[in-house]
């Protein structure tokens, strides 16, 4: 008999059988096209100071093979070769198609001393294993990407020790609880318990190569094993694993974009609650309808005004909530300290009944009275197809682009007023790559 393994990956369904107190939405990959209109009426806009961002210093690039190849001959080899010609006090430096397994991160850790700027880039494989990361590296800025389905192990993340984390496009990540092969392990125990019924399905039936194959389906594990970790107290955060907290929690800034963004944040608030009480600088970005996968969208209003130590929000959100008041009242969550708001939404939230209720929360001075520096931005639009299930990104027609602008001329007028200045919204991540789109150009 063969076991087929289905590992958690951004694009699988769960079990229509399987009930939890998550979403049921599935994962899949949003593709937009890229349509250029010319500018629309620039003599409405009033000027925005546009500052120049900084060249950002590339990185030392190394290629790794990581866990799964790890019986490979040449395993350990492929690294050194390419570490001879890398200079030891590397500081800025990125890991590119895997993760590095254990024996990498020996080599890695025996070579490197100075590393401060860490980029994981999981690759096709979406593994993460980042357990080993140097303890002796000065680490400031860890980022991790494309990593989907695993659980975060680094004491640079779960201790705070890293002051900027950075997860782009990573999906499912859970930041307590058990491993996937620990929860691949009890399964099979309790199937050979007989707690559970194994699932099969037959390959090649009826032919001299008929197999039995049985399935393990890991989303499934992963949402029973969510819900046996939160439900377990009533204030729905997870068990302590009786870890000792550091004495002092250095994560100031956390940049979560796309796929499942805010519905990660939730579970690391969840999960880890220490390391969001001193953030001063929060960055969301879910514009592809992926989130709350696993938990429900009314945890990030119940969340986001409790952050009271948090000077600057990035939030750039779509329509990608379910409950069709909660983006055109997300005025009323915003943390109360902030100094720099920089806000990206839908252009038909000016059309909203709740549009009035945004303009007099600016008017009043009582309404983020720290506020200096304000980006507000509506160009995104979506659209529904008829063989999709969920909306995707398009440029906004330009009509309705038009009226969204105008209409952000009365915020404008109105934070000046209170000594805000207006400003750009900052460059997205990869612009070199065109990762992310950035604000329409017609803006």
């Amino acid at each position: 008999m063969f076991r087929l393994v289905l590992r958690l990956r951004p694009r699988i369904i769960k079990p229509s059988g399987f009930t939890a107190s998550f979403a049921t939405s599935p994962f899949d990959l949003p593709g937009a096209d890229k349509v250029v209109y010319s500018p629309i009426h620039a003599s409405v806009y009033t000027s925005i100071h546009r500052p120049v961002p900084p060249m950002p210093h590339s990185p030392v690039t190394v290629k790794i093979q990581g866990p799964n190849e790890e019986s490979r001959p040449d395993h350990e080899t492929h690294l050194q070769d390419q570490l001879q010609s890398i200079q030891r006090n590397t500081k800025y430096l990125r890991l590119d198609e895997d993760t590095p397994s254990d024996k990498e991160w020996a080599l890695l850790s025996t070579h490197f001393s100075h590393v401060e700027n860490l980029e994981l880039d999981s690759g096709f494989n979406e593994d993460l294993n980042d357990k080993h990361i140097p303890q002796h590296w000065p680490l400031q800025r860890l980022e991790l990407r494309s990593a989907c389905g695993e659980i975060v192990q680094s004491p640079f993340i779960l201790q705070g020790r890293v002051s900027h984390l950075s997860l782009l496009l990573t999906g499912g990540l859970r930041f307590a609880g058990s491993t996937n092969p620990e929860l691949l392990r009890e399964h099979k125990e309790q199937v050979k318990r007989g707690e559970i019924e194994a699932e099969y399905i037959t390959h090649n039936q009826g032919t001299p190569e008929e197999k039995r194959l049985e399935v393990i389906y890991m989303p499934g594990l992963v949402c029973r094993h969510m819900n046996k970790l939160h439900s377990s107290r009533p204030d729905g955060k997870s068990e302590p694993e009786n870890v000792p907290l550091p004495d002092q929690i250095n994560l100031h800034t956390l940049e979560i974009f796309e796929n499942d963004a805010i519905d990660t944040f939730c579970r690391l608030t969840m999960d880890q609650p220490h390391l969001v009480n001193n953030l001063e600088t929060l960055r969301i970005r879910s514009t592809s309808g992926l989130d709350f996968i696993y938990l429900d969208e009314g945890l990030f209003r119940f969340i986001l005004p409790q952050l009271v130590n948090l000077k600057t929000l990035n939030l750039t959100v779509g329509d990608v909530f379910n409950d069709p008041s909660y983006l055109p009242t997300l005025h009323e969550i915003l943390p109360p300290n902030l100094t720099t708001l920089f806000f990206r939404g839908p252009a038909s939230l000016c059309q909203s009944e709740h549009w009035s209720a945004w303009l007099r929360a600016f008017e009043s001075k009582e309404f983020l009275p720290q506020l200096q520096r304000l980006a507000f931005v509506l160009d995104l639009h979506h659209e529904v197809k008829e063989d999709q299930y969920r909306k995707r990104v398009v440029p906004a027609p330009a009509n309705i682009l038009y009226q969204a602008r105008v209409a952000c001329e009365h915020i404008y007028g109105t934070v000046r007023r209170r000594g805000v200045s207006i400003v750009e919204m900052p460059p997205e991540p990869g612009a070199e790559n065109d990762l992310f789109d950035p604000v329409d150009n017609r803006w």
